[in-house]
């Protein structure tokens, strides 16, 4: 998948070429998930350019609430290296984490959070809550938002107009076959047909 990701220099203080590369490759997976009818968020977890885990959504297909990407990478990357602390691992994710996830990510010890788009309905990081830098906790992950946001912005954008427009069209056959129906039903039958004959 590397092999396919075009060098994007980045243009965020704190955030080096190598985070770039790992959203991008999360936006690929954004797509795969798209593709199976999931909501189109990924994750990447890596230290330094190594790869340690990654998913994509997995909520419809596993019908678990819990099933999302930043979830299923951390769980991921727990078993890939025996340990739960993913001390010294960054993760990148399209959508800016909610607050399971935010939560999750500082559980985990994850040293840097760099997200595309943000999140107005459930944005944990900076724009409902800030819970991976609350000073209040143990642990406080380095945040960086809008990497690459207009691309994961897009991503989601598409899905959702896709899926409004199957609905649209479900909902348009749902009324046609109702109405086929309809007509069926006000056509007279053959037994009322004959029941005319024989009176005439």
């Amino acid at each position: 998948m590397m092999n396919s990701l075009r060098l994007v220099r980045s243009t965020h203080a704190g955030v080096g070429d190598v985070d770039v590369r790992m959203m991008q490759r999360a936006i690929l997976l954004a797509r795969s998930a798209a593709l199976a009818g999931e909501v189109p968020i990924a994750a990447v977890i890596y230290r330094g350019d190594e790869v340690i885990a990654e998913a994509a959504n997995t909520r419809e297909r596993e019908a678990d609430p819990t099933g999302h990407a930043e979830i299923v990478a951390i769980r991921e990357a727990g078993r890939k290296l025996g340990e739960w602390r993913l001390e010294g691992c960054s993760m990148a994710v399209t959508l800016e984490p909610c607050p399971m996830c935010a939560g999750a990510a500082v559980n985990a010890r994850i040293a840097k959070l760099v997200y595309g788009a943000t999140d107005p309905k459930a944005g944990a990081c900076e724009t409902l809550y800030k819970i991976p830098g609350d000073e209040r906790l143990n642990h406080r992950c380095e945040m960086h938002g809008g990497v690459l946001s207009n691309q994961c912005v897009e991503l989601l954008r598409a899905f959702f107009r896709e899926r409004r427009a199957e609905q649209k069209r479900a909902k348009e056959a749902a009324r046609a076959a109702d109405a086929a129906r309809d007509t069926r039903s006000s056509l007279p039958t053959d037994s009322s047909t004959n029941t005319t004959r024989r009176s005439a």
